[in-house]
């Protein structure tokens, strides 16, 4: 069975929806995600199952929580009925518009039990968002008592170089920095090569043949991890470097049925070159001559399977990871 005894630190994805298309986001968050946003009910039932597992704080993310403020203050409160410290929220600044609608939001977070935001501060995010809403927003929360998580200041000076009334793209960055930047900017990162992130830095990484990538496939035990781990707002499980696998919590919790989960399981215990036997032999998948390395050769199978197929298959959810990268 696939089962998962006890987890340390994770987060929770209330939305995948998100006002920025941003290059290296590895959840292939956007603003073409449905607008669903956690329930309630499914917050209660999604910390009820992490304090049975012995987790007692998480972090909160999306796309962007506080799109919706309103609906995060339930949410807060499921985690506060059940012993669940939230450690911050990530935000990208996008919501900011004036001081004292910030200060408003701000108060109902810090009464719900919130302390602490992550504020993104990236070229990234740049793309999207002018620097100025993210200064003005680091103000507000030091006006509020809100701690602040900055995420990275090693770009502060990068980013302020730039007119912070308004986006800037990667390639101003690389006029600026020189035709390496965003390159570098990836290592600097620290970036999780999946989704979106993947499909940014695909071309500039080597590719490899086949047989290669299948002599070097192993079990891949990143899948039950139990640090960094999400469960994002459809009770999903999605593991701490694999965002488009997941299998409910809840079933998790009391031992998933593996024949139920092929995927999840193939790769769990044979790797990639378990799941390229199990798409060749069940769905017909045709593999490439060339991959750069078993994420990519993954990653080509399931979107064939969802993106070609379209097969519902439980384990690749959410869909929209593949649709909206």
């Amino acid at each position: 069975m696939l089962k998962i005894g006890y987890l340390i630190s994770g987060g929770i994805i209330t939305n995948y929806k998100c006002s920025s298309k941003c290059k290296h986001c590895c959840y292939s968050s956007s603003p073409q995600w449905p607008d669903d946003y956690m329930t309630p009910s499914m917050a209660d039932e999604i910390f009820s199952i992490l304090k049975g597992l012995g987790c007692g704080s998480v972090h909160i993310g999306g796309g962007e929580p506080l799109l919706k403020p309103d609906k995060i203050l339930a949410v807060l409160e499921a985690a506060k009925k059940n012993g669940v410290h939230i450690e911050y929220i990530e935000t990208n600044a996008s919501w900011y518009k004036d001081e004292a609608s910030a200060h408003a939001i701000l108060k109902d977070l810090k009464k719900y039990g919130a302390h602490t935001l992550l504020i993104s501060i990236d070229p990234y995010h740049n793309e999207y968002i002018p620097f100025w809403k993210v200064k003005a927003l680091m103000a507000a929360c030091s006006r509020a008592e809100i701690e602040v998580f900055p995420w990275l200041m090693d770009f502060w000076s990068d980013i302020d170089a730039m007119d912070d009334r308004r986006p800037h793209s990667l390639d101003e960055y690389a006029r600026l920095f020189g035709r390496e930047y965003p390159l570098q900017l990836a290592k600097r990162y620290g970036l999780n090569l999946k989704g979106r992130a993947f499909k940014t830095y695909k071309p500039m990484m080597k590719k490899q043949p086949l047989e290669q990538v299948l002599k070097q496939s192993k079990p891949c035990r990143l899948l039950s991890g139990v640090y960094h781990f999400h469960v994002d707002l459809y009770g999903n499980f999605v593991p701490q470097s694999c965002p488009g696998l997941s299998v409910p919590l809840k079933e998790l919790a009391r031992g998933a049925d593996p024949g139920r989960y092929r995927v999840f399981y193939a790769l769990e215990t044979a790797g990639v070159k378990g799941l390229v036997e199990l798409a060749m032999k069940e769905y017909g998948f045709n593999p490439q001559a060339e991959y750069a390395g078993e994420c990519d050769l993954c990653y080509d199978i399931r979107n064939y399977l969802v993106l070609e197929r379209r097969l519902d298959l439980p384990d690749l959810k959410p869909e929209g990871h593949y649709r909206y990268i």
